[in-house]
Protein backbone atom coordinates (compact mmCIF):
# COMPACT_ATOMS: atom_id res chain seq x y z
CA UNK A 1 0.00 0.00 0.00
CA UNK A 2 2.76 2.29 0.98
CA UNK A 3 4.61 1.78 -2.63
CA UNK A 4 1.67 2.48 -4.30
CA UNK A 5 0.88 6.05 -2.27
CA UNK A 6 4.89 6.51 -3.53
CA UNK A 7 4.23 5.98 -6.89
CA UNK A 8 0.83 8.22 -7.04
CA UNK A 9 2.83 10.94 -5.32
CA UNK A 10 5.41 10.70 -7.56
CA UNK A 11 2.88 10.47 -10.92
CA UNK A 12 1.77 14.26 -9.39
CA UNK A 13 4.86 15.29 -8.59
CA UNK A 14 6.74 14.71 -12.04
CA UNK A 15 3.38 15.59 -14.07
CA UNK A 16 3.89 18.88 -12.40
CA UNK A 17 6.65 19.34 -12.88
CA UNK A 18 6.66 18.32 -16.95
CA UNK A 19 4.24 20.61 -17.55
CA UNK A 20 6.15 22.83 -15.95
CA UNK A 21 9.35 22.40 -18.52
CA UNK A 22 6.91 22.16 -21.41
CA UNK A 23 5.68 25.83 -20.22
CA UNK A 24 8.71 27.49 -19.68
CA UNK A 25 10.48 26.10 -22.55
CA UNK A 26 14.53 24.45 -21.87
CA UNK A 27 14.34 21.59 -19.22
CA UNK A 28 13.08 18.90 -22.11
CA UNK A 29 16.07 16.80 -23.06
CA UNK A 30 15.18 15.54 -26.86
CA UNK A 31 16.22 12.32 -27.88
CA UNK A 32 15.83 11.14 -31.97
CA UNK A 33 15.60 7.61 -33.20
CA UNK A 34 14.63 6.57 -36.98
CA UNK A 35 12.71 3.40 -37.86
CA UNK A 36 14.17 1.83 -40.48
CA UNK A 37 16.52 3.64 -42.78
CA UNK A 38 16.20 5.53 -46.31
CA UNK A 39 17.48 2.20 -48.13
CA UNK A 40 15.32 -0.23 -46.06
CA UNK A 41 17.37 -1.89 -43.46
CA UNK A 42 15.69 -3.35 -41.03
CA UNK A 43 17.34 -1.39 -37.49
CA UNK A 44 16.59 1.89 -35.23
CA UNK A 45 19.01 4.15 -35.17
CA UNK A 46 20.32 4.26 -32.68
CA UNK A 47 19.67 0.67 -31.79
CA UNK A 48 20.57 1.52 -27.85
CA UNK A 49 19.18 4.76 -25.69
CA UNK A 50 19.74 5.84 -22.28
CA UNK A 51 17.19 7.54 -20.34
CA UNK A 52 17.65 8.73 -16.53
CA UNK A 53 15.10 9.30 -14.25
CA UNK A 54 13.41 12.51 -12.81
CA UNK A 55 14.69 14.02 -16.35
CA UNK A 56 11.61 14.95 -19.13
CA UNK A 57 12.45 13.53 -22.34
CA UNK A 58 10.71 13.94 -25.92
CA UNK A 59 10.85 11.08 -28.03
CA UNK A 60 11.39 12.10 -31.53
CA UNK A 61 10.68 8.78 -33.86
CA UNK A 62 10.60 9.23 -37.59
CA UNK A 63 10.21 6.45 -40.26
CA UNK A 64 12.28 7.46 -42.98
CA UNK A 65 12.22 4.20 -44.92
CA UNK A 66 9.37 2.51 -47.68
CA UNK A 67 8.06 0.47 -45.31
CA UNK A 68 5.77 0.74 -42.10
CA UNK A 69 7.48 -0.05 -38.59
CA UNK A 70 6.57 -0.63 -34.90
CA UNK A 71 8.39 0.86 -32.18
CA UNK A 72 7.32 -1.74 -29.56
CA UNK A 73 8.80 -2.23 -25.85
CA UNK A 74 6.16 -3.38 -23.29
CA UNK A 75 9.12 -3.44 -20.36
CA UNK A 76 9.75 0.44 -21.31
CA UNK A 77 6.38 1.51 -20.98
CA UNK A 78 5.80 0.23 -17.04
CA UNK A 79 8.82 2.30 -16.35
CA UNK A 80 7.84 5.85 -17.57
CA UNK A 81 5.12 7.87 -16.96
CA UNK A 82 3.90 8.71 -20.22
CA UNK A 83 2.48 13.03 -20.51
CA UNK A 84 1.61 12.61 -24.15
CA UNK A 85 2.61 11.46 -27.59
CA UNK A 86 2.11 13.69 -30.76
CA UNK A 87 1.35 12.79 -33.97
CA UNK A 88 2.64 14.87 -36.88
CA UNK A 89 1.62 15.88 -40.10
CA UNK A 90 4.36 15.70 -43.11
CA UNK A 91 5.12 19.59 -42.07
CA UNK A 92 5.78 18.86 -38.57
CA UNK A 93 2.19 19.82 -37.23
CA UNK A 94 0.85 18.61 -34.56
CA UNK A 95 -2.58 16.27 -35.75
CA UNK A 96 -3.33 14.44 -32.42
CA UNK A 97 -2.16 14.02 -29.01
CA UNK A 98 -2.46 10.60 -26.94
CA UNK A 99 -2.55 10.70 -23.49
CA UNK A 100 -1.84 7.56 -21.26
CA UNK A 101 0.24 4.43 -21.42
CA UNK A 102 1.71 3.56 -24.55
CA UNK A 103 3.25 0.23 -25.10
CA UNK A 104 3.91 0.47 -28.89
CA UNK A 105 3.74 3.05 -31.49
CA UNK A 106 2.95 1.42 -35.29
CA UNK A 107 4.59 4.16 -37.72
CA UNK A 108 3.92 5.06 -41.42
CA UNK A 109 6.67 5.66 -43.85
CA UNK A 110 7.17 8.93 -43.63
CA UNK A 111 5.60 9.43 -40.10
CA UNK A 112 6.93 10.95 -37.16
CA UNK A 113 5.67 11.20 -33.32
CA UNK A 114 7.15 12.85 -30.40
CA UNK A 115 6.90 10.78 -26.88
CA UNK A 116 6.94 12.84 -23.59
CA UNK A 117 7.71 11.13 -20.97
CA UNK A 118 9.26 10.61 -17.18
CA UNK A 119 11.38 8.07 -16.50
CA UNK A 120 10.24 6.36 -13.47
CA UNK A 121 11.93 3.31 -12.16
CA UNK A 122 15.62 1.32 -13.68
CA UNK A 123 15.65 -0.79 -16.46
CA UNK A 124 18.08 -2.76 -17.94
CA UNK A 125 18.17 -3.80 -21.19
CA UNK A 126 14.70 -3.34 -21.65
CA UNK A 127 13.82 -4.77 -25.28
CA UNK A 128 12.83 -2.77 -28.36
CA UNK A 129 11.46 -4.29 -31.24
CA UNK A 130 9.36 -3.88 -34.37
CA UNK A 131 6.34 -6.61 -34.26
CA UNK A 132 5.62 -6.21 -38.08
CA UNK A 133 5.85 -9.75 -39.12
CA UNK A 134 9.39 -10.61 -40.06
CA UNK A 135 11.24 -7.16 -38.95
CA UNK A 136 12.81 -8.16 -35.29
CA UNK A 137 14.11 -11.93 -37.44
CA UNK A 138 15.83 -9.59 -39.97
CA UNK A 139 17.51 -7.35 -36.83
CA UNK A 140 15.24 -4.49 -36.11
CA UNK A 141 15.61 -4.83 -32.04
CA UNK A 142 16.84 -2.17 -29.61
CA UNK A 143 17.70 -1.78 -26.39
CA UNK A 144 16.44 0.83 -23.69
CA UNK A 145 18.07 1.44 -20.21
CA UNK A 146 16.87 3.68 -17.35
CA UNK A 147 19.78 5.06 -14.86
CA UNK A 148 20.28 7.11 -11.59
CA UNK A 149 18.51 7.95 -9.14
CA UNK A 150 15.81 10.20 -8.04
CA UNK A 151 17.05 13.67 -6.17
Amino acid sequence: MKRIIFIMLSLVLFSSLAYADKKHGGKTIEVKMSLGTKDNQMVFVPDTVTFERGKYYKLVLDNPSPDEHYFNSDAFATHIFTRKVEVMDKDGKTVAEIHGATNGIELKPGASVEWFFLPMTKGKNLKLYCQKKGHEGQGMVGTINIVGDLK
